[in-house]
């Protein structure tokens, strides 16, 4: 039982101890784009016509959502910068 625990854990990012937030970082995002790479290797798959048949629209629907939800996450990144910079003022100040 401990040999497959064993073997259940060796893919996964252990947490360091006394790690940096920039080091989990690095460390995190390697290893979840890794699996995404994968992940969007075997999509590449389905493009055997071999082995399936789908339309033009069916393509478009799977990368549509794929570019969408890149995007999405791209712009996380981003957006906690804009929102701390943001003021409001009503423009005429009553004196």
């Amino acid at each position: 039982m401990s040999e497959i625990m064993e073997n259940a854990t060796v893919n996964t990012p252990a947490e360091k101890a006394g790690e940096t937030k920039s080091e989990k970082f690095i460390r995190l995002g390697e290893y979840r784009i890794n699996k995404a790479i994968d992940a969007i290797g075997r999509i590449e798959n389905l493009a055997n016509r071999s082995a399936y048949d789908y339309t033009p629209e069916q393509v478009e629907a799977m990368f549509s959502v794929l570019e969408s939800k890149v995007a999405e996450v791209k712009a996380k990144f981003t957006a906690t910068k804009a929102k701390e910079n943001t003021t409001f003022s009503f423009g005429n100040k009553a004196e």
